[in-house]
């Protein structure tokens, strides 16, 4: 079994850590793997955050002797595996529903009655109105869905205000309910008890929060710095920049304009304030850098390309089936790329002759890459919109 521990679990330089090839995945095997090179690093943990597996919890608490925190990834994907395939189905059974109500009233049968004419459109209706209710509810469990990872930040959306481990308890468990809710109208059962598992880690989720502003306040602090300036820090130019990043990183277009609108905010806020006007050029843009790294040491999940969430970010829509392209191309590795242990392939048993290498003919295919027609150039974001301030 490959187990990878990644530095930061978002970190955009991918660096790890650790990859070793174990069998055993237990508590003791994990201390005896990180122990050592993390002492040669000289890196102290202090929050670890991962899936809610045993030995990797024995691995924070016992071993690293630091909060536990759960991976907000795979607590959506939990409760994406109880409503979305259910709802899926539900959709998709209403479709077929109002389309055989639909012919139904396109060719009625011959001699049919005024009545039994106007009894195929009320059943159409009935059809079209199930499928509104099956749309409104998939619309309302994807609202809830995103919102889970909308109340794990440090600062909140609306109001831009500091964040505590308590309101994103408070925020989580709503969008528990709403998703309880929901399913109660759909008469969905919980078999597998994903909100129950949800909720139980609810904690966990929140001590993402909670260590990064304890982050803040310890260095603030060494700093010996004025109230005054510790308040400007956190709650003018701190959610400029945690906001502007969150923007630029996120890939989900959704949650891209929730924080553009969030950072708009904070940046009229940062604005309105004329605090930052007594600070010099160097001294401002000595706080941009600080600000800037601050905010990208924000974390709520390990990485979404390494190990088991490489796999389920493959599985986490999988509840809509498989594309025609995706299935053909699975296919064609199926039966020319996938290898038994005696060196076979599917097409070679199957046909009695031998074939190329699937990689190296797909090499010949393709031919040489053209190259771009311009080159691209290093776009420099400034997240206060000033001249004097590189970002």
């Amino acid at each position: 079994m490959l187990e990878i521990i990644r530095a930061r679990g978002e970190d955009p330089s991918g660096y790890l850590l650790l990859e070793s090839i174990q069998k055993d995945r237990g508590f003791d095997t994990w201390f005896a793997q990180v122990t050592p090179r993390l002492e040669a690093l000289g890196i102290e943990v202090n929050h670890a955050i991962s899936d809610r597996a045993k030995a990797l919890i024995k691995l924070a608490v016992t071993g690293f002797e630091c909060t536990s925190g759960a991976d907000t990834f795979h607590e959506q994907y939990g409760l994406s595996r109880w409503l979305s395939p259910a709802l899926g189905r539900r959709k998709a059974k209403a479709d077929q529903c109002c389309e055989l109500a639909q012919k139904a009233l396109d060719q009625p049968s011959r001699g049919a009655s005024t009545e039994e004419k106007a009894a195929l459109a009320a059943q159409q209706a009935c059809a079209w109105e199930a499928r509104a209710q099956v749309e409104q509810a998939q619309q309302e469990y994807q609202k809830q869905l995103l919102g889970i990872a909308e109340e794990i930040h440090p600062f909140s959306l609306e109001e831009n205000t500091r964040t505590t481990a308590e309101s994103v308890v408070a925020g989580l468990e709503t969008r528990a309910q709403a998703l309880e809710t929901l399913a109660a109208q759909q008469g969905i059962q919980d078999t597998r008890s994903a909100l129950k598992k949800f909720r139980a880690q609810i904690g966990a989720l929140s001590s993402h929060v909670s260590f990064w502003w304890l982050w803040v306040e310890e260095i603030l602090l060494g700093w010996s710095l004025d109230e005054a300036t510790r308040q400007w820090l956190t709650s003018k130019l701190l959610p400029v920049l945690y906001w502007h990043y969150q923007m630029r990183k996120t890939q989900n277009r959704v949650h891209r304009k929730r924080y553009q609108e969030a950072w708009q905010r904070a940046l009229e806020a940062w604005k309105a304030d004329p605090f930052h006007s007594g600070f010099s050029e160097s001294e401002l843009q000595r706080w941009l850098e600080w600000g800037e790294w601050m905010v990208r040491q924000f974390h709520r999940s390990s990485s979404a390309v390494e190990g088991r969430n490489g796999r389920l970010s493959q599985l986490y829509h999988n509840g809509r089936g498989l594309t025609k392209c995706r299935l053909a191309a699975l296919t064609v590795i199926h039966n020319y790329g996938v290898r038994r242990s005696d060196g076979t392939i599917a097409a070679e048993r199957l046909f009695s002759t031998s074939f190329p290498d699937l990689f190296d003919w797909l090499l010949n295919q393709m031919g040489e890459l053209p190259l771009p027609r311009k080159s691209r150039h290093r776009v420099v974001h400034n997240p206060l919109k000033l001249e004097i301030v590189p970002a």
